[in-house]
């Protein structure tokens, strides 16, 4: 399966479970980290309710996705209140000027390149960025049975499914945002769907670019 069906699929099988319009928890945790209210760039947006609900708390939302019709469908969902673009991360440079956001938000996007690619992300992202901007993301944990049950091409990075994915750990997401300050790396994420069942090992990431 190609990676565009894969996630058409993927969010398809997701749209009627009840957290799909929910704000994640994450989004509603790494808030609190946020500048005054400005720009925000969402990277690999999904069902687009995270946008929203920056949006409705008085941010320049864009909400961006790899596949034309994961925005489409997005952009039918919540119309004007967005800011609506695709985006596919595995093509660098990012469609953006230098200093354009004041927040760049990734939840669960961010790791599915190899080691070369995710730092070549980290490197556009700080470029988007305004001086003082905030990067807000979440990742695979390496305590997922997942990472353990797969063949791994690198550290970290394996095939699963016909998908590559990058598991982390905090040292790993600190590694990654060299150049950025550090606020936040440690294992204490969740999705809603996971605490259902008690997990809280995602690894959080907020890193500020210097002013």
């Amino acid at each position: 399966m190609d990676t565009e069906a894969y996630w058409q699929k993927k969010l398809a099988g997701y749209a009627n479970e009840d957290w799909a319009t929910k704000p994640s928890i994450f989004a509603q945790w790494a808030l609190q980290h946020f500048p005054a209210q400005g720009a925000l760039l969402e990277l690999g947006a999904g069902h687009g309710q995270d946008s929203a609900y920056f949006a409705e708390q008085g941010w320049q939302a864009t909400c961006t996705d790899f596949d034309e019709s994961i925005v489409d469908g997005i952009r039918r969902k919540y119309g004007d209140k967005l800011q609506y673009q695709v985006v596919d991360l595995s093509q660098t440079p990012l469609p953006f000027d230098d200093a354009s956001f004041d927040v760049v938000y990734a939840h669960l996007s961010l790791h599915y390149f190899d080691r070369a690619k995710t730092q070549e992300l980290f490197r556009e992202i700080g470029r988007i960025l305004k001086s003082g901007g905030v990067l807000a993301a979440l990742f695979n944990t390496k305590d997922d049975p997942e990472y353990g049950d797969n063949e791994k091409i690198e550290d970290g990075y394996v095939m699963d499914s016909g998908i590559y994915k990058r598991f982390m750990d905090a040292d790993d997401a600190r590694a990654f945002a060299e150049g950025f300050e550090v606020v936040v790396a440690d294992n204490q994420g969740t999705t809603l769907k996971d605490e259902a069942k008690g997990v809280h090992n995602l690894i959080r990431l907020i890193a500020r670019k210097p002013a």
